[in-house]
C-alpha cells in the first residue's frame, strides 16, 4: 500500500488586500530575503538582467504562499493541542520589494496573521507568543530551505552559512561582503499598516 501525502491547506484570508486592511489586533509578522540575495537581484536589476530578476521575484513569491501554508501547519503549537483539523489561521500576506529610505531591492512579505483562528463558525484564540516561536524556529528555517533548494536548482546559486547569518549566497564573494557592511544600517519596513510588528529572523 503507498504512503498518502498529507497535503497542509492554505490559511484563511485574513482580509482583502484590494478593499479591507488589517483588524487592528492582527499581528505583523515580516520575513524579508537573505540580504545577499536582495543585493544580488539589485544587481541584476541596475545592469539589465530584466529576465534573471523576473525568475527569482516569481520563485520568492510562489515561496511567500508557502510560508503561509507554513503558519496553518503549526497551528496546533498556537492554538492548543486538541484545536480540530479543520480549524485554519487566517492570514493575508503581501510582498513588498522596497523598503523605505533604502537603495535598491529589499524584497519581504508582511504576513498579517488573526489572532482567532476560525473552525466553521466557531473562534479559537491565538497564543500570539507561540506564534512568534513557531515563526522563528520552524517556519523561517523551512522557508529558507525551500529558497536556497529553489534558487540552487533554477538559478545556480551557491548558499551557505556566514558568521553573521546562517543562510547567504556566497557566490560571487562581494556578494557577501557587502551584505556584511550594510546589514546594521538596513531599516526594517513598517508596513503598509501599523500593527503589532514581529521581525522574524532579525535581533530585537
Amino acid at each position: 500500500m503507498g504512503v498518502v501525502a498529507v497535503v497542509t491547506p492554505h490559511p484563511m484570508p485574513l482580509f482583502d488586500q484590494v478593499t479591507g486592511f488589517p483588524p487592528d489586533d492582527a499581528v505583523d509578522l515580516t520575513m524579508s530575503m537573505p540580504l545577499s540575495l536582495a543585493v544580488y537581484m539589485t544587481m541584476l536589476e541596475s545592469t539589465g538582467h530584466a529576465a534573471d530578476v523576473a525568475v527569482l521575484r516569481a520563485v520568492y513569491v510562489d515561496e511567500a504562499r508557502e510560508t503561509a501554508r507554513g503558519l496553518q501547519s503549526r497551528i496546533a503549537a498556537v492554538a492548543g493541542a486538541d484545536v480540530p483539523d479543520t480549524a485554519r489561521l487566517r492570514v493575508t500576506h503581501i510582498v513588498e520589494e522596497r523598503v523605505p529610505r533604502t537603495n535598491g531591492l529589499r524584497p519581504h512579505v508582511h504576513f498579517f496573521v488573526g489572532t482567532t483562528a476560525r473552525d466553521g463558525a466557531r473562534t479559537l484564540p491565538v497564543d500570539v507568543d507561540a506564534l512568534t516561536t513557531a515563526a522563528e524556529t520552524d517556519v523561517l528555517p523551512a522557508s529558507r530551505d525551500r529558497l536556497v533548494a529553489t534558487t540552487t536548482q533554477r538559478c545556480g546559486l551557491v548558499w551557505g552559512a556566514t558568521p553573521w547569518s546562517p543562510c547567504e549566497v556566497l557566490e560571487p564573494p562581494w556578494l557577501v561582503a557587502r551584505a556584511a557592511e550594510i546589514r546594521d544600517d538596513e531599516p526594517p519596513c513598517p508596513g503598509p499598516w501599523p500593527r503589532r510588528q514581529v521581525l522574524v529572523g532579525r535581533p530585537s
